[in-house]
């Protein structure tokens, strides 16, 4: 037994099981934010399979293959009944899948003999401990938490700036606001409340609605309010580059009578506090909306709303840059086109061998090697640094290609 143990010495299951482990008892206690829920999975299906594979080597495409199906299945609306019936807890969201491809990584890993760490006994055995310690704990359900916090929805907000800022947040309701819309709560929970007493008084399970319900109603929405009135404060952010935090806002997600107030404003400062942008609510919603298919308005109750300062850079994609372009600027490589391997100088249809270093592309012209940096900035727009020319900017060509699709 302690000879198939063995291979739970292998570097990155004990990686993946500590990271694990530390962020379903801790950082997602710290944090509670996107990445964390994407680390338990990424870490999960990588040590599950490949732990009860070690245990069981016969079954090795079964277990892997299963667990792929189960997650699938975990991460749909379809468990809802399943999960609720074992008691644990799951959040649906698609974009987890992405996490299937730890199951592949851990297969190949097994597939060969990779390098071990020789551990002692002892320690294999405390391997296995908290292997099935950290996936029943995985699922389990965490203590309800018990801060007024945790009774509204959150703020995340991301720095994807070139510098270091500060976000001033200004979420406070005027008087006439919290009035306004206390009534329309108190109307709305009195007729719901009203209606459900009065039809369980038909069924005679119930003395029907009393005046005290009344008392009872206008006192929880009070309270309520004196809640919102502290999340109101919000103190001020600070974000370093590529930073991200999360603050809650006092928007109840059951109270969707309730929008934002109406001088709402989000304020962007430098380190010196000078104002970089200011968003009011109709800005706020613009810019959240920007990228989403599902529009969000101030009454929508969405746990979590998303606003980043700046743009996230997209990844340079080679392939992305291939066919033909045309700069309006006269040069050596004014008109071109090209592909994975060749190189073509549309003006004068000479074509080339070329390779590729990253975003930096080397033709190989009989005279000498032209050197130039790419960087696309839009789909139809293309930027070459050239070493011996002058930058260029492309637009794509309409015409057809002529190197075919390499």
């Amino acid at each position: 037994m302690t000879r198939n143990l063995s291979r739970l010495g292998q570097p990155v299951f004990i990686f993946s099981l500590i990271i694990l482990v530390l962020n379903d008892w801790l950082l997602k206690s710290i944090f509670h934010n996107f990445i964390t829920g994407k680390l338990s999975d990424f870490t999960g299906l990588f040590a599950f399979p490949f732990f009860w594979s070690v245990l069981f080597p016969k079954r090795i495409k079964e277990i892997h293959l299963g667990t792929l199906l189960f997650f699938i299945f975990w991460k749909s609306p379809l468990s809802e009944t399943f999960v609720h019936f074992i008691g644990a807890s799951r959040i649906v969201d698609f974009s987890d899948n992405m996490a299937l491809i730890s199951i592949f990584i851990s297969f190949q890993i097994l597939k060969k003999e990779s390098y071990v760490l020789k551990l002692h006994p002892f320690f294999l055995q405390l391997i296995v401990l908290l292997s099935c310690f950290s996936f029943i704990a995985t699922t389990q359900k965490r203590e309800p938490c018990t801060s007024i916090e945790c009774e509204f929805s959150t703020l995340s907000l991301s720095n994807e700036t070139n510098q270091k800022i500060i976000v001033q947040i200004d979420f406070t309701y005027s008087e006439k606001e919290i009035a306004f819309y206390k009534k329309q709560q108190i109307l709305q929970r009195i007729n719901n409340v009203r209606k459900i007493l009065e039809e369980r008084h038909e069924r005679k399970t119930s003395p029907g609605f009393q005046p005290s319900d009344s008392i009872e109603i206008v006192k929880m929405i009070n309270e309520n309010w004196s809640n919102r009135k502290k999340i109101s404060l919000i103190n001020p952010l600070v974000l370093n580059v590529h930073e991200s935090k999360s603050v809650a806002i006092p928007l109840w997600q059951f109270d969707s009578l309730v929008g934002f107030p109406e001088n709402f404003k989000i304020s962007v400062l430098d380190t010196t506090k000078k104002i970089i942008k200011t968003y009011n609510k109709k800005a706020f919603f613009e810019k959240i909306n920007q990228n989403s298919s599902v529009k969000l308005n101030e009454f929508s109750r969405d746990d979590q709303l998303d606003l980043t300062f700046g743009e996230v850079k997209k990844p340079f994609v080679l392939s992305d840059c291939y066919g033909k372009w045309e700069s309006k600027t006269t040069g050596t490589f004014s008109k071109i086109e090209f592909n994975s391997k060749y190189f073509s100088n549309d003006k004068t249809g000479d074509v080339f061998d070329c390779e590729y270093q990253s975003d930096t592309i080397l033709v190989y012209t009989p005279e000498k090697v032209h050197i130039g940096i790419m960087k696309k900035t839009k789909d139809d727009v293309l930027v070459i640094s050239w070493s011996t020319e002058k930058t260029l900017t492309y637009k794509k060509s309409s015409k057809p290609r002529t190197l075919g699709n390499q």
